[in-house]
């Protein structure tokens, strides 16, 4: 990993919000991405087991594919938590988002993967563009996130869903073994503002201390964190994607963080903090 030594790290609360204009190049740049690693699959690849827990890769896939109707607007969204829907799916414990998601999952079991792939390609333009069109009141709906806590259905749609489909290309990537492409402006602008939303989950959970976050390779940077006494922290962008959304254990993310403090309890803390929405 690279030294951050003599690097000016930026304030991760003073990432400025993304306007509605680079929002939408994102979610087309990550929708090219996203669609070309399926188009290399072959027919093994398409069971593999992902770091989604039930979930294999056509799963992922199927799961991106509910995101255009969701993507339509509010009346999409709700009707993915309609409790009807939702039934069919329900197991102890298991919260109302993941009922969603195991329901877009299982309306789309028995259907070949080339329309799964067709329905992401040819219909996330198109929710891209109506979501754009929704009006201020469904605009301002608040919305339980995971992670972040109550956020606009607005930024649900327009910084969240990019950003799942990036977490997922990973997941496929990984299953697969295929390549994650990284370049510095697309991913580079992913994640800045997955860690401008990360802020707030340092200040709550490592209260005190201010973590000076290096994230490193294609897309990574140096960021500030909460505010206090300092702890760095460096990790390669993958294994900070998988730590921040949870697909590795504590043990998997604290091997994969080089971090200043030698306290394994203010270790866990921090490392802890550093989780967002996907």
């Amino acid at each position: 990993m690279s030294s951050i030594t003599g690097t000016r790290a930026t304030a991760a609360a003073e990432i400025p919000l993304p306007t509605r204009d680079e929002t939408e190049r994102l979610a087309h740049d990550e929708l090219a991405r996203f669609v070309a690693l399926l188009e290399q699959l072959d027919d093994g690849d398409w069971t593999q087991p992902t770091a989604c827990e039930r979930w294999t890769v056509r799963d992922v896939a199927a799961h991106q594919g509910a995101h255009v109707e969701a993507g339509m607007g509010v009346f999409g969204t709700l009707r993915q938590f309609s409790p009807r829907l939702r039934k069919m799916y329900r197991e102890p414990g298991m919260s109302p988002l993941d009922e969603v998601n195991e329901a877009q999952v299982g309306m789309r079991r028995n259907w070949p993967v080339e329309r799964i792939v067709g329905e992401i390609r040819e219909g996330t333009p198109r929710a891209i563009a109506s979501r754009r069109r929704m009006p201020w009141p469904a605009r301002h709906l608040p919305v339980p996130v995971p992670d972040y806590g109550v956020m606009s259905m607005d930024r649900l749609l327009h910084v969240i869903y990019p950003r799942d489909m990036w977490i997922h290309r990973l997941d496929i990537a990984d299953a697969t073994g295929r390549t994650f492409e990284l370049s510095d402006v697309h991913d580079g602008a992913l994640l800045a503002q997955a860690i401008r939303d990360m802020d707030r989950n340092v200040r709550k959970g490592a209260p005190g201390y201010s973590v000076l976050l290096e994230v490193d390779g294609a897309g990574g940077g140096l960021w500030r964190l909460g505010k206090g006494d300092e702890i760095r922290v460096s990790m390669e962008l993958p294994a900070f994607l998988r730590a921040s959304s949870r697909r590795v254990s504590p043990q998997g993310r604290s091997a994969a963080a080089d971090v200043s403090t030698p306290d394994p309890d203010i270790r866990e803390r921090v490392l802890n903090s550093l989780v967002t929405a996907y």
